[in-house]
């Protein structure tokens, strides 16, 4: 379990010119990661209203200063933060550059995606558009990254899981949600507001702004001369699921706001008004979970109430409510890897590699399984250390050795060799010391290379681990009379 010196910091930024969509949905990753981490929130120009938000779930605000260059406002945050930290970015105008500048200190780093255009320097990338698989972040990101896809890691405020779902009758299709995000800069509220009550004279609509919302005068001005209309502005996240279940349409963008609409259920209508919204539109529309808006012409009010029901029926199945044990698992996991240290092997290890080589249950699992002589592993192990096609990364914990990660290279393609140290079984360990290892030679290694692992036949710990790295299961082998799994890792060139 991860302990009181467990710290987040979210980087992030919102208000009234790029909306406060990241600072929502940053505040609900913070919300499903108590009591276990600390939260701190850095944030630029940060409005009264924006931090009342976020006091409650954070230890500290970090009010970050205006610097001519990216890089170095990166490097003033490195400042601030202890190396344990975990770092979640949230932006897009957090570079690949940017994060390059923590991934190459070894700070562990998590990145919140929705665009799919850019490299990502990161240990866990987090993008909760549904149909986005592994496969789209191949190019993408550093070799053993977690990749934390699909409605599964929805980014839902508590109120919004589903356990806090209330019993509710059949949508009320005579009322109407009306939301367009926390800022809304051009102003598609005013314009979407006029568009339903001329189709939907009699409906009462429900109009919510954000706090980064400047038409606020003009809106309320306008709504007086439109009947049964009810505005409200900057309301809390429980308001906000209240209103909701009083509504059976609800007409807003794709973006987080849509993932609580689903949550609580009824004719979902998105109208996108951001290019980074399009892969939730897709995954949405595609899934049957909600509606193009300009799909509203098309349908008659008599088809409205059994078309909110349908739709909320399948909505419900996507959410399990196990998001949140989801996220503290990926991220207590990041958080011990990094209490490890990686250091390249030296001559005063070669005991340390003697005794693990000669463990029986490595001996066991080996190619060539016979003990390995003292005088044979001094000449191996003398030539490694000078090899500079072979990498031997060592693994401790508190200065104590844990484990060791070997690769060797014969051209571009390595072969590769892990153990952890009998005593330490069993704690998830293989799988962090072989990430941290793909991460380390990511840096000491940046062109292109494969990996191969080669793994007995009924080892089903060591599978798991390279088929949760992202190695791909190649066609088994027949090796001294025994049976070997073989999984392959290939890299393209970094790129930052």
């Amino acid at each position: 379990m991860p302990t009181s010196a467990s710290r987040v910091v979210f980087r992030v930024d919102g208000n009234a010119t790029i909306g406060l969509g990241h600072v929502v949905r940053c505040l609900a990753l913070a919300d499903m990661l108590q009591p276990g981490f600390d939260c701190v929130f850095a944030i630029q120009d940060m409005d009264v209203s924006g931090q009342q938000q976020i006091q409650p779930l954070c230890s500290a605000i970090w009010s970050v200063p205006v610097f001519e260059q990216p890089e170095q406002e990166a490097q003033w945050l490195l400042r601030q933060m202890r190396p344990t930290d975990i770092l979640v970015l949230d932006g897009y105008h957090f570079g690949p550059a940017y994060a390059h500048i923590f991934w190459r200190q070894a700070r562990p780093v998590v990145c919140l995606d929705d665009l799919l255009a850019q490299p990502l320097w990161a240990d866990v990338v987090i993008n909760h558009a549904g149909g986005v698989g592994p496969e789209a972040y191949a190019d993408k990101v550093v070799p053993g990254a977690a990749l934390c896809l699909g409605p599964q890691y929805a980014l839902l405020r508590r109120v919004f899981q589903p356990a806090a779902r209330q019993p509710v009758a059949a949508p009320d299709t005579d009322r109407i949600f009306l939301n367009m995000g926390g800022a809304d800069p051009e102003n598609h509220t005013l314009r979407l507001l006029r568009e339903l009550r001329q189709r939907f004279p009699a409906k009462a609509i429900e109009v919510v702004t954000g706090a980064a919302y400047p038409h606020q005068t003009e809106l309320a001005t306008q709504a007086q001369s439109i009947s049964r209309i009810t505005l409200h502005h900057a309301i809390s996240a429980e308001a906000m699921a209240a209103l909701l279940r009083r509504c059976g349409i609800h007409v807003c963008p794709p973006s987080g706001v849509a993932y609580e609409c689903c949550a609580v259920g009824g004719l979902l209508l998105l109208h996108p008004i951001a290019d980074n919204q399009r892969l939730l539109l897709a995954y949405l529309t595609g899934a049957g979970l909600a509606l193009p808006y300009s799909d509203l012409a098309a349908i008659s009010e008599t088809q409205l109430p059994c078309l909110a029901q349908q739709l909320q029926q399948r909505q419900w199945q996507v959410f399990d409510g196990k998001t949140g044990p989801r996220f503290r698992e990926v991220f207590t996991a990041l958080h011990a890897a990094y209490q490890l240290t990686v250091r390249r092997a030296e001559a005063t290890d070669a005991h340390q590699y003697f005794t693990w080589a000669n463990d029986p249950d490595v001996r066991r699992n080996a190619i060539q399984p016979e003990l390995i002589a003292w005088s044979n592993h001094l000449d191996w192990f003398a030539r490694r250390l000078v090899d500079a096609d072979s990498f031997l990364y060592i693994f401790e914990r508190a200065g104590t050795p844990v484990g060791q990660v070997r690769i060797e290279f014969t051209g571009s393609e390595g072969t590769i060799d892990y153990s952890v140290d009998s005593a330490f079984r069993g704690q998830g360990l293989g799988l962090a010391i072989l990430r941290r290892a793909l991460g380390q030679l990511r840096r000491d290694k940046p062109s292109a290379w494969a990996l191969v692992g080669q793994v007995k036949a009924g080892n089903l710990p060591s599978c798991r681990v390279f088929q949760r790295l992202g190695f791909a299961q190649l066609a088994a082998l027949r090796l001294h009379n025994e049976t070997y799994e073989v999984f392959r890792l290939e890299v393209a060139p970094a790129v930052s």
